[in-house]
């Protein structure tokens, strides 16, 4: 088919160009109203008894308190491996999760070297509502500090020489991401010229398939007898 017999096709079913158009506008609206999630990067650091996170030898340093960290976010994933990316500052919806929960040890390396050089366990939720988030952050928190507890309890370390886990306050906000105006921008383009294109050629489809559907009728019409025709001898 001819570039000129394919905007001709286009122009006779110029209502289903239309209609795919709009459906893609729909779509593209819908996505827009779904668009964007809530998210937080909470941050538990743990620390010598009764030692300020600010303070230089406050132990979250520590070799062996980084390690009970660790231990601490192994017991809450259940022992399951943790996510790993090829930037320490990837977000968790930068990931493209929409909707979930990871606690992890603080981990500066990549998705090939680990390192960590804190004691301290970031809890990152992304969710699709501000309460389902803060519901979440509340549910880790409390878990962390459960199994803090439970696990100095099981080794009878005094309450005294405990390690102290402190949630960083300012890093319990919960935030709104949405995309940026350029990325709404490319997003629209692409839906439009998908629409198109798609629109395009449901045109083409639908203008052969209804002048396919008239040839054969029209050929059955020429082939068919008429009233009054003879055929071998006779009068039909």
């Amino acid at each position: 088919m001819t570039v000129r017999e394919a905007l001709s096709a286009m122009g006779r079913r110029w209502y289903v160009l239309l209609a795919i158009v709009l459906v893609f506008a729909g779509l593209s609206y819908l996505f827009y109203k779904d668009g964007g999630s809530y998210a937080t990067q909470t941050t538990v650091t743990f620390t010598l008894p009764s030692r300020s996170t600010l303070l230089p030898e406050s132990g979250s340093t520590d070799i062996s308190i980084i390690a009970f960290a660790g231990a601490v976010a192994t017991s809450i994933n259940q022992g399951k491996p943790v996510e790993t990316f090829s930037d320490a500052n990837a977000p968790y919806y930068g990931a493209g999760v929409r909707q979930g929960v990871m606690v992890s040890l603080r981990n500066t390396g990549n998705q090939w070297i680990s390192s960590f050089p804190s004691a301290t366990i970031d809890i990152q939720i992304v969710g699709r509502t501000r309460q389902w988030v803060l519901d979440r952050q509340q549910e880790a928190l409390k878990q962390i500090i459960d199994v803090t507890a439970a696990q100095q309890a099981a080794t009878i370390t005094p309450v005294s020489d405990r390690i102290t886990a402190t949630v960083e306050p300012l890093s319990t906000d919960i935030q709104h991401v949405t995309p940026g105006r350029s990325e709404l921008t490319l997003a629209g383009a692409a839906m439009v010229l998908a629409g198109f294109i798609t629109g395009c050629s449901a045109a083409v489809i639908v203008d052969r398939s209804i002048r396919s559907r008239r040839r054969r009728r029209a050929l059955k019409g020429v082939d068919a007898p008429t009233p009054g025709a003879r055929t071998g001898g006779r009068f039909a």
